[in-house]
């Protein structure tokens, strides 16, 4: 395959390489992804985001997600957020940019944030599996707590669960597996746990193919929504995970949410990849 240029980046805390596939023929990523995203042996990240040229002529860029385990997600709010700082800092002119994701176009907009450029990404509307709220006909018992279980959909499927106590004290990893059982989407869904508090939302994100992330951007989107509708919270939502705090904006049905937050590029480097398709077992 030879030598790649990639570029490691964060949002809040949420990792990723960024590859940049523009003017180039399609590559094995998924494969690329499990070998660059190992923590241990290579580079290491949450996800690989491919950069590509959009299909349509009045679009920017477009973008693909690769999770660690080399499955395709539709849409990574953080993720964006990165590839929307990235072309900004390639061209500091372009403040603005339309991305297409396999979930549909996004739209970002460079904003101030504590001092640095950040990213304020349009996520489209909180969709509702289950009702007005989203509220399935099931619940959860954590720690002897039951808790009632919401599904949304922000173009990627969630599970939001709130919790009484801060969700560092549960078992994640188990509730993300016994959710993943109720097979509420035809696919695995994201799994947060939020904690409401006087200044926001505190949350923990189980992301399918990567498992536990410091952050999650269309997580945070989907517990804020669910916090709105349930009663709990009123827009704009400050959501605090362990790496860091998002902002969240929703007036409600009908509406598009807004996703606002920090997107840091970390390095540049070129890595040498082994040719043909099976390029991560190649290296076991």
């Amino acid at each position: 395959m030879g030598l790649v240029s990639v570029t490691k980046c964060h949002g809040t805390g949420n990792d990723f390489i960024i590859l940049d596939a523009r003017g180039a023929a399609d590559r094995p990523y998924p494969a690329i992804a499990r070998t660059l995203c190992e923590r241990r042996f290579a580079i290491g990240a949450d996800g690989l985001l491919v950069l590509g040229d959009p299909q349509k002529p009045d679009m920017d860029a477009s973008m693909r997600i690769f999770n660690a385990d080399g499955s395709e997600a539709e849409m990574c709010g953080n993720g964006i957020r990165c590839i929307a700082r990235y072309l900004y800092e390639e061209n500091p002119e372009r403040s603005e940019a339309s991305i297409e994701t396999p979930g549909g176009v996004i739209e970002t907009k460079i904003v101030p944030w504590e001092g640095a450029p950040a990213v304020r990404v349009a996520m489209g509307e909180p969709k509702f599996k289950s009702g007005s709220s989203g509220k399935l006909d099931r619940s959860l018992t954590l720690n002897g707590e039951s808790m009632p279980a919401y599904s949304v959909s922000m173009g990627n499927p969630h599970v939001v669960l709130f919790t009484t106590r801060d969700p560092a004290v549960y078992d994640l990893d188990k509730v993300a597996g016994e959710i993943a059982t109720w097979k509420v989407f035809d696919s695995q869904p994201n799994v947060e746990l939020g904690q409401v508090v006087r200044d926001g939302i505190r949350m923990r994100v189980h992301e399918r193919g990567a498992g536990e992330t410091w952050a999650c951007g269309t997580g945070a989107c989907a517990v804020a929504a669910t916090a709105i509708v349930t009663g709990q919270m009123k827009s704009p939502v400050s959501v605090r995970t362990k790496g860091g705090m998002v902002r969240v904006e929703w007036q409600g049905a009908g509406n598009p949410s807004y996703l606002t937050g920090n997107a840091e590029l970390i390095f540049r480097t070129e890595v040498e990849l082994p040719s043909g398709a099976e390029a991560r077992e190649s290296l076991s």
